[in-house]
């Protein structure tokens, strides 16, 4: 419910702090460190919010330190992916998740650019790649057994779809959850963005002190 409420609470906002809380929420995950990148939509619609990205929301990501790139634009929408890209390059270039994309036509070679340029261009000609999802960072097994095994039974649906070891990805969506509430409990607050995106960091570290 209170997801249903921030998003109302984006119309009574000027627009500089509503596409800079629209970015905070939507990347959460990224700004915690909790995953490596997330796709955002920001639709062309009577909201305006794809001025709102141009005007002030491309700059913001650049305040903040998350990197970004446009998979596709069309006439009602842009689709980008934010990144952390020390994070996306350590997990993208594992021994596993390197051979599955090179197997995709990837590089060899270890260039977050260079598989982001590829990225992009397969998201253009394939709609949505299924190697998105090793972006996005879900497990190499169930991305695969999305791909190849669609006889298999799926175990749960909830970030991702979930093939494989049910209990590591509940424990991992329970994570996504807390961070994704703990923002939205800060925006509603009415907190600056700044010190939503600092708070959210925070958050990581803590989870990051409490688990080691």
């Amino acid at each position: 419910m209170k997801q249903v409420e921030f998003y109302k609470s984006l119309a009574n906002m000027g627009d500089r702090e509503c596409i800079e809380k629209f970015l905070i929420y939507n990347a959460s995950l990224v700004i915690s460190g909790v995953k490596p990148s997330a796709t955002i939509t920001i639709k062309k619609d009577k909201e305006n919010l794809y001025e709102k990205w141009i005007k002030y929301g491309i700059d913001f990501l650049e305040a903040i330190d998350i990197q970004y790139i446009d998979l596709r634009e069309c006439s009602n929408a842009l689709i980008i992916l934010i990144y952390n890209k020390k994070q996306l390059s350590n997990y993208i270039f594992r021994k596993d998740n390197k051979k599955f994309l090179m197997q995709l036509g990837y590089s060899n070679k270890e260039d977050i650019n260079n598989y982001l340029y590829m990225l992009k261009n397969r998201y253009k000609e394939f709609n949505c790649p299924h190697e998105l999802g090793i972006f996005l960072g879900f497990p190499l097994n169930d991305v695969m057994d999305f791909m190849n095994c669609k006889n298999k039974k799926c175990l749960s649906c909830g970030y991702w779809l979930v093939y494989n070891n049910l209990q590591e990805a509940k424990e991992t969506f329970s994570r996504y959850d807390k961070v994704k509430e703990h923002t939205v409990n800060y925006i509603l607050k009415g907190d600056s963005s700044h010190n939503v995106a600092y708070s959210i960091r925070n958050l990581f570290q803590e989870y990051e002190g409490a688990s080691a």
